[in-house]
């Protein structure tokens, strides 16, 4: 059996495969304990042989502050690095705007007597006796995990190395910046070094509390990961800084996958789950990425997907700002207690309320993950809410709705329209528990024509983990004129990056006959302070290839102008898993509605068959208004739309007014 967990803010996705096919339920997740929700589901799926895992552990543990008590440690004359910063304002003319703290107290900055050149060469040398000197202060001082990060050290890293040796002598969790992120820029490389730190004990104890309860299972002595830059990698070669975005990464994994089989190339993701929704697009069959991003303003410098996340999902709280505007999120009933028709002691209007008040949710649309949504308290919650609004309970319903959606549009444009995509080229993929409730009166709104609903689209995310390739990512700053001796020192670094990551494979018992190498680039005119990644073939003229890049981002290309330099190397080892064939649709045979439901429109109530997903056969076509019940998720269909399913048992709704 190959078991896919996925934790969110409300429930935790579970997708199984074994010879009976792919199965996949929902559970509540336990934000105090979040991997309880996990284990507990292990105990129940005996004869486990791959177990895979998104989570948002290291996401939680940082945004609540709720890590180690790191010490950071540097150079001599960079103790205050973190604090320093950019000195870039979150906002520019607001005067009492205030910095996000780093995850470092200022009393637990430390520094060390040792100086690098820029090209890695020693100034002045570390003395073991010093090293050994700031260790015991930092240890006597209480941290809980150490970050180190030395100047110049992604060029030379024998100062760092020889500190952590120290630490690991006292038993102390290091994270040392030269082995996670071994590239330029010293405050990003600080950042992302001391939030791994950070994380870095919360995670090790989650991740071998999973690792046990699989074992006691009898299941593998090791497992999978979701990464945020996408793919999967065992949780012994991966760093907790990698796990930011773990949940998320595993739905565009999923679409990129299903867009293939399904040659629709340009697609935009739409998870909307019980506590936000995430959206990414996908071009020419790539999805979006980018080295560098940021959680609760602290800047992470490792290649990620490019997800725009913001707080809509089910259980989005509305309420009425000062203004008396209606608002829908960020805040979020959660699991515990729930919105309001949960009957788990929630009282506040959410998402979920509306829409099983407007009639597209079914009462026992959550039956199993023992909830039946009641109706009489989502009416209370939204009967108080429509009092501050001065509005009728409907007119506060379709509020709600129309706001969460009105918020939902702002993050697909922030996705497509403010990176230069054309979202009207795209295919919207909706999934999640929620998504496909609003994934059309979106598209609508966006000039997107065709809406795609997954196979367990309210688990898709799961699915795409169990999906997904495994993945390692490699990089090192290197800074040169592109010539012939810089494309020598490219093909090193190369070949040494090939060799670590065959290592890796060995130990995860992973063919590397198999095994994809992507080269990458980082490109840039010498003056300038960024750059643009550029595919790496020995074969190409890696300064005209830059140029075209360029060319096509801007506008123009510089050819007569500065040179053109080398930043980073990076390399990308990729490796499939057995591919699973997506559930077919195997019936025939026409069935009648499986019942009717009365659901609020803005033009009124209006009757609508519904239909269960399951029940539908080769060549089904329909208009709306409809509701398709899935499992873990329903799918509304609004006048104005028609509806298919397409081949890999996916649902097609295209907008045609």
């Amino acid at each position: 059996m190959r078991v896919a967990t996925d934790i969110g803010g409300t429930f935790t996705d579970v997708v199984t495969l074994d010879r009976d096919g792919i199965r996949g339920r929902k559970v509540l997740s336990t934000p105090a304990r979040p991997d309880r929700a996990v284990t507990q589901t292990i105990k129940t799926l005996p004869g486990i042989s791959s177990f895979s895992h998104g989570t948002t552990v290291a996401t939680n543990a940082l945004l609540e502050r709720k890590g180690a008590r790191v010490a950071f440690l540097t150079t001599k004359g960079f103790r205050d690095l973190l604090y320093i910063a950019r000195q870039r304002r979150p906002r520019l003319y607001d005067f009492d705007c205030a910095p996000s703290k780093p995850v470092v107290a200022r009393n637990l900055c430390f520094e060390v007597a040792e100086r690098l050149a820029p090209d890695g060469t020693v100034i002045s040398p570390l003395l073991q006796t010093d090293a050994a000197t700031v260790a015991d202060h930092i240890i006597e001082a209480g941290a809980e995990a150490v970050a180190i990060c030395l100047l110049y050290s992604y060029k030379n890293p024998a100062h760092e190395i020889l500190l952590e040796k120290e630490f690991t002598k006292r038993g102390i969790p290091v994270s040392r910046s030269s082995e996670i992120i071994p590239e330029f820029r010293e405050f990003e490389r600080a950042s992302t070094t001391a939030i791994d730190a950070f994380v870095q004990p919360i995670v090790h104890a989650y991740v071998e509390k999973i690792r046990k309860a699989i074992q006691d299972a009898g299941g593998p002595p090791d497992y999978y990961i979701m990464k945020s830059g996408g793919g999967v990698a065992a949780s012994r070669e991966l760093y907790p800084v990698e796990m930011l975005l773990s949940g998320p990464a595993g739905g565009v994994s999923g679409g990129l996958l299903l867009g293939k089989r399904m040659k629709r190339k340009d697609l935009i993701t739409f998870d909307m789950g019980g506590t936000s929704a995430d959206f990414s697009a996908i071009v020419d069959y790539t999805p979006l990425w980018t080295e560098g991003g940021e959680i609760d303003s602290l800047p992470i410098r490792l290649p990620i997907l490019d997800i725009t996340t913001i707080g809509a999902g089910g259980g989005s709280i509305a309420w009425v700002d000062k203004g008396g505007a209606l608002r829908v999120g960020p805040q979020s009933a959660g699991s515990e207690p729930g919105p309001a028709c949960y009957n788990r002691g929630g009282e506040l209007p959410t998402v979920t309320d509306a829409n099983l008040l407007s009639g597209i949710l079914d009462p026992t649309s959550f039956l199993g993950t023992g909830i039946t949504l009641n109706h009489d308290k989502a009416g209370q919650a939204f009967q108080s809410l429509a009092k501050s609004t001065n509005l009728s309970v409907e007119e506060t319903i379709l509020g709600v709705r129309s706001v969460v959606n009105a918020n939902m549009l702002r993050g697909i444009r922030r996705t497509t329209v403010e990176k230069g995509i054309d979202a009207r080229d795209c295919t919207l993929l909706a999934f999640g528990g929620a998504g496909p409730i609003h994934s059309a009166e979106l598209a609508r709104e966006l000039g997107i024509r065709e809406v795609l609903v997954p196979p367990m689209a309210g688990m898709f995310s799961a699915l795409g983990i169990l999906l997904s390739d495994v993945k390692l990512d490699f990089g090192e700053t290197l800074i040169a004129r592109w010539s012939t001796k810089t494309q020598q020192e490219v093909d090193r670094i190369l070949k040494r990056f090939k060799e670590k990551a065959l290592r890796s494979l060995a130990r995860q018992a992973l063919d590397h006959k198999d095994a994809d190498f992507r080269a990458v680039l980082d490109m840039r005119y010498e003056g300038q302070s960024f750059h643009l990644p550029v595919a790496y073939s020995k074969e190409a003229d890696m300064a005209e290839s830059f140029h075209q890049t360029f060319r096509k981002r801007y506008g123009y290309a510089l050819k007569q102008g500065p040179h053109v330099e080398v930043v980073t190397v990076r390399l990308s080892a990729v490796t499939s898993r057995d591919e699973i064939a997506l559930p077919e649709v195997k019936s025939s045979q026409t069935r009648q509605p499986a019942g009717k439901r009365k659901i609020l429109l803005s033009s009124g109530w209006e009757t609508a068959p519904v239909y269960y997903r399951g029940h539908l056969w080769a060549g089904f076509h329909n208009h709306g208004p409809l509701v398709i019940e899935d499992e873990g998720c329903t799918v509304f269909v609004p006048p104005g739309c028609e509806i298919s399913i397409e081949e890999k048992s996916c649902l097609k709704i295209w907008i045609y007014d």
